[in-house]
Order: structure tokens, then sequence, then C-alpha cells
């Protein structure tokens, strides 16, 4: 189908554009005229409008500064260029809603000492990336500029005259497509990343698209769309949105990058739609773009994305989200809840024809609330390449989720962290994936770039919650043997309330191991608050270390067996493959206990990890901060279960949610687990048997069948206990 579709377009449609009407980006002129019609009338409406018209004020009451580019990100140059094209935009708008002549103007001005500037600049000063920029260090924030820029173009381009449109096409707008697409005379990699998979190339592509719509270039709209070649074959807009998407949304780079890069997805199609509606580009691929937008919604946990690969906390209110919500509504009124999240997340709206048909929608009272369900979002571009899992409480009272990654790398910024787990509870990261070590555009912080310890640590297994072979990272850290594999969803039941499961299988992280990890999200009668039960398997013909991290966000209250804790001096747990971050806090061993308790305290809730252990394990409490010059790395600690000289390992683990505390009236309460003990009954190739016990005679068995997941297969296994039998691939028995 898709064949046939590129045909059509390359002989068919050969998309000579012209200079048409403008605005017609963004904005368009039947819209701006609803909205001087309705000024006064759809309050956050107004309000855009109001903000809008503050920025434009100031910045014409402000002198027009073009500075010659010199710093990396958050340095003044790079910020005021940043500055200037959000000016521009907010000029152009004012212009468009107002028609005073000084915002146009300004634009004007502005764009001419840009066409001035931009032929006399080599590649930026700052070498930090492999494909400069030349007003920034990266050719990617050239991309963003350029998408800003060519709104403002479109708002004003009736307003300038022939010659004035010629000079800032000729020395400015031109020069810096060709640039995007082409890169220029000592470095030519741009035309790798304009046509690649992946983030750059989607700001990249709209930049060209929408600077050549506003130009009436089609041309150049024909390489945004279909890549430099104009075939469709090896790269272009239409192509990533054929490749970075699995089908139900998810974006190959995990949630904060599908956040970065939903804004010039949706901006670009908004601009598809209202010069190209040929296209349908909202409805393409099953409408994957809104599915993108639903999805991203989905994987966040109390506004803020869930933090898995590269990652730093962003969320609903982050300027990209406003621009996919409103336009995600513009293209599909029906979804009431995209208003919710605009009205109760987000504190303004855009200008434009977009946001107004939220600002209206939500006046007229239409928004719904945004449901947050527990998925399964498949990665791959066929879906096929293993899932991000979201188990969230069937009570939304609870306001938990619980969450397992078993996908593909994900590209550059993917992390070597197969079957990683995270759990938020009580607005609260309770166990949480580190997410990215950088210190984004404070320049003093290796130029507002990653640090060094984001590949050193931060992309590192031990970083994680998950298994740890033989203290080396999943793939050795190798990307290139990475990206060649993913993991596997084994099963995934949500459909009932009072138990949720979700079991994925990795075969290729660790040479010579087979992981397998079962999370079971456990509603009983007789506990305070929903169960975590996890069993992660390890197997091998040799013998391994096996290291179980568990990153908590807290304090330590207490551990269940005695410890010896660094009192003056602390040393680094290993040497390589980020453990040489990790400074060893305490470390113990059980020996009165099959069963290793820690308890810590997160917000006003406690929360205890109970671990199958033996007087042969090993308990270490670290912190990140060693072999960390320059307080890069956040001071964030972990609990680890270390098992040595082992070549089948299963490590079963209760998380028990518990308690409370209030400082203000100075009280605790059930602040002890109620776990008594935990137990694998039953281990072998084909069965996992393991239970759970807690105060009063109750207890929770979780059964997995770990070779056959067929849904009505049945199973019976003898154990020590007795006979546990079940149909499908696991089962849940509680006392």
């Amino acid at each position: 189908m898709k064949r046939i579709f590129y045909t059509v377009v390359f002989t068919l449609l050969t998309f000579a554009l012209t200079a048409g009407e403008h605005p017609s980006l963004l904005l368009t002129k039947k819209g701006v005229a609803a909205m001087r019609e309705a000024r006064g009338q759809v309050p956050a409406f107004d309000a855009a409008i109001a903000r809008t018209l503050a920025g434009a004020d100031a910045a014409v009451a402000s002198e027009i500064v073009v500075p010659e580019p010199r710093d990396g990100g958050g340095g003044y140059t790079h910020e005021r260029h940043k500055l200037n094209y959000y000016e521009m935009v907010d000029c152009g708008i004012a212009w468009q809603v107002t028609g005073e002549e000084k915002y146009a103007r300004r634009v004007v001005k502005m764009l001419e000492a840009y066409a001035d500037l931009y032929p006399t600049l080599g590649f930026h000063p700052v070498t930090l990336s492999k494909t400069p920029g030349r007003i920034f260090w990266q050719t990617l924030n050239e991309s963003v500029w350029l998408v800003h820029t060519a709104m403002a173009y479109d708002c004003v381009y009736d307003y300038m005259t022939p010659s004035q449109r010629d000079d800032v096409e000729r020395n400015l707008f031109r020069p810096m497509a060709d640039f995007l697409m082409n890169g220029m005379e000592g470095n030519r990699g741009n035309n790798k990343v304009f046509n690649k998979m992946h983030n750059h190339a989607t700001w990249a592509t709209s930049a060209v698209g929408m600077i050549g719509m506003a130009m009436g270039d089609g041309a150049l709209v024909n390489k945004a769309l279909y890549g430099t070649d104009e075939t469709g074959r090896t790269g272009g807009f239409i192509r990533q949105l054929d490749y970075l998407f699995s089908p139900d949304g998810y974006f190959t780079e995990g949630a904060y990058y599908q956040r970065y890069a939903i804004w010039p997805f949706m901006v670009f199609a908004q601009c598809i739609e209202h010069n190209r509606a040929d296209l349908n580009i909202f409805a393409y691929r099953d409408g994957i773009l809104l599915k993108a937008v639903s999805t991203l919604l989905q994987l966040a946990y109390n506004g803020r994305f869930m933090r898995f690969n590269d990652s730093l906390e962003k969320g609903y209110d982050a300027q990209e989200l406003i621009y996919a919500v409103n336009i995600a509504y513009n293209a599909d009124p029906t979804n009431k809840m995209l208003l919710d999240v605009a009205a109760r997340w987000q504190d303004w709206v855009l200008p434009t024809d977009a946001g107004f048909a939220v600002a209206r929608d939500i006046a007229r009272g239409e928004a719904r609330p945004l449901v947050l369900r527990s998925s399964l979002f498949r990665d791959g571009r066929d879906g096929d390449e293993g899932g991000m899992a979201v188990i969230r409480s069937t009570d939304p009272a609870l306001n938990s989720a619980l969450t397992l990654k078993a996908t593909s790398h994900g590209l550059s910024h993917g992390h070597y962290d197969k079957l990683t787990m995270a759990y938020y509870d009580n607005g609260n990261e309770v166990l949480a994936d580190y997410g990215a070590a950088r210190w984004l555009n404070i320049e003093a912080k290796y130029k507002g770039h990653y640090t060094r310890e984001n590949k050193t640590f931060a992309m590192q297994t031990i970083a994680h919650n998950t298994l740890v072979v033989d203290e080396r990272s999943h793939f050795g850290g190798d990307y290139d043997e990475s990206m060649k594999h993913h993991s596997d969803i084994y099963f995934a039941d949500f459909a009932h309330d009072s138990v949720q499961v979700v079991s994925a299988k990795e075969d290729n992280a660790c040479p010579g191991v087979r992981m397998h990890r079962t999370l079971a999200y456990v509603t009983t009668p007789f506990l305070q608050y929903p169960l975590i039960l996890d069993i992660l398997r390890a197997e091998s013909g040799s013998e391994h270390r096996y290291d179980y991290p568990m990153w908590y966000n807290g304090h330590p209250v207490s551990f269940n067996f005695p410890y010896e804790k660094a009192l003056s001096t602390m040393t680094a747990l290993g040497t390589a493959n980020g453990y040489q971050h990790l400074w060893r806090q305490a470390a113990g061993r059980n020996e009165a206990s099959g069963t290793s308790i820690f308890t810590w305290i997160t917000g006003n809730r406690f929360y205890s990890l109970s671990t199958v252990t033996t007087p042969a394990s090993e308990m270490v409490c670290v912190e990140a901060g060693a072999g960390d010059p320059d307080f890069n790395l956040r001071s964030e600690k972990a609990y680890i279960v270390r098992e040595k000289g082992k070549k089948n390992h299963t490590f079963f683990s209760s998380l028990e949610t518990h308690g409370t505390y209030d400082l203000q009236v100075e009280q605790s309460d059930n602040l002890t687990s109620s776990c008594l003990g935990v137990r694998l009954v039953a281990d072998t190739p084909d069965y996992t048997v393991a239970v759970a016990d807690y105060a009063g005679g109750h207890s929770v068995t979780l059964c997995v069948s770990n070779r056959t997941a067929g849904t009505g297969e049945r199973h019976s296994v003898e154990t020590p206990e007795g006979r546990f039998e079940w149909t499908g691939p696991y089962d849940v028995k509680m006392k």
C-alpha cells in the first residue's frame, strides 16, 4: 500500500508548490478572523493572546541583538538566538491578531539582521557535535530555530516587499535549508542526519518543509516529506512516521524523547494539513500521530514522564506537549480527554487555530477526565520488538504505577537496561530509573551537553533496577550489538481488578545467560496497599556473579540483618561499567533468616523489600557519586542483593507499601512490614512457584509457567508443600 502511495505522489503529484495564502502554517486567515471576532469571549485564549502580546511588546521595546555565535548550550549567544526566534513568533502572531505594523517591522528587521549574519558564518566554534551548526553548536538547534522562524515568516510574508523576501530567502532561508540537508564543505554529515530515522531528522525535515511551504518552494517540501532523493525510500518525514513509531504509537527512544520529537511531528503535520490536505496526514498509518500523543500521555505519572533511557524531569506542562495536545485536539475534537490535559496540567494554550479550538471547547465545558490505564505499548515499527508495560492501580485513589521495560535499545538515547522496573506511588518515584546525567543548558556543566558520566554511569546496567551479570553491562555496553536485539514480552494480563501481571524474557543481553522477569501487582484484602511480587530468573551453564540492584528514593529505616556502615571512609564498589561511580556505604549478610528485609521511607509512606537470600548472599548499600570529580551525578541510592558463584539463580521479592508518617503530629503507623518471609517452593526450567507469607496467616503464591505461555494450557507442579495446578501462563493464589 505504501509503495502505491509513493508512486502516486511521485508520478502524479510533482508538488510544484507556489507561495499562496498567508498565514498557512499554524495560523490560517480563517482562524485569525475567528480569533479576532472572539476576543474577550474565550478566557484561556484571551490569556494566550495577552501572553503573546506581552512578549511582542517587550521585543519591540528592546534592541535587536544578533550576536556572532560562540557559546554552547546555556551560554549567552546560544540563549540570545533562542530568544530571538521566540520573539519573532510572538511578533508575527501579534501582527496577525492586531494588525499593528510595529510587530511586523520587528520581525522583518530581525530577519534582515540574520540575512546579513548567516553568509559570514562557518561552523560553530564549540566542537562537541559531529554535525556542528552555524548559529548553534549542533544542527539540531539550527533546525529548531528554523521551525520557529518559518512560523514568523509565514505571518509577515504579505507585509514584506518582494525585495525584502528575496534578500532573506537568498541569504538566509535557502542556504540554511541546504545546510540542514547537506552540511557544507568540511562536514557533509548533515545529509546522513537529515535522512536518518531519528528525532534530529524529524526536526530537520520539519524545518526544511515548513520554510519550503512559507516560500512556496515545492522542491524543498518534497525533500522534507520524502528525503533528499525524493523517493521516500531512504529518508523523509513520511518514512519517519513508518519507522519511528510502533503500531501503538510508542516512540522507539522512549517517553522523554517522544516528548521532544512529538513537537516537530505535530507542528509539521499541522502545516501539512493546512497546505497538503490531500495527504490526510493525521489519518496516515491508522492515525499514528494521534496514537503517539495518546501513548505519550499514558507514559507519565502525576503529569511527569516516566524516566527511562536518556531523560530528565519533564511532563505535560512542557511547551512541546502544549503544541502536541492542542494540535491533536484540533485534528480530532472527539478526544475530549485532551481538553482535560490542557485545562488541568497546562497553564496556557497556543495562540493559533489549534489553541483557539482547545480554549473555546474548554470554555464550553466539553473536557472529560483523562483516564490512565494499564497498558502494554509494543516497540518496533511492526510491533514485534518487545514493549513497555505500565500497570496502574485499578482504584485511581491509590495513585500507583509499576513499569517493566522490555524494548529494543532505543537508538542513541537508549540504555543498557533490559527488563528494568520502576515503581511510582503516592505522588513519588519509589523505585526510580536514573535517567540521564545531564544539566540541560547549564553551560558550566559540560556546555549543557550530556556529561561524560552519562555514558560511564547513567547508561550502564548497574544504574537500573535489573539484573547485572559479572559487573558487566548488558551487551558489554556495545551500542551496535544492543541495537541488533530486543527483549520479548512473554505474556501480559491486565484484565483483573485484583491481579495484574506482566512477564518478559531477554536471551542476548548477557552472553550465556537467559533472563526472565515476571512482575505481579496484587491487591489483597489483608494488606493496606497493593503488593508487588517480583521473580527475576537467571539461567546459565556456567557460574556468574549476579547483582540485583534496587534504586530507591527516600531514606533507609531498617534492615532485618546485621550490617557494617562506612563511618569515616568509603570506597568505590568497582572499577568499571558504572561500578566505579558507586560509593560502598554499608554491607551485611543474613545468617538468621532466609528472607532479607530492607525498609525505607519515601514521602509519608514506608516500603519494604523482602528478598529470598542465603547466608552466602551479600546485601550492599551504595550511593552514586564516586569517580565524579565535577559533581555531575545526583546523589541517588541503591540497595543491592549479590549472589556469587551461581549458574542458575532466581531473585524473588515482595515489595510492600505500608504505614504512614505524620511529622506534624509526630506519629508513625504500621511502619513494620507485614511480610514474614518469602520462599521458592519450586524453581525449574519449566515452572516457578513463589510464596510470600504475611501476618495473620495470609499468603500470596505466584505460579509461572517458564516455557509455555498458552492461555488454555493446564499446568501441575509437585512441591514439598503440595501440588499446585493452574491454567494459562500464570496463577496468583491468595489466602
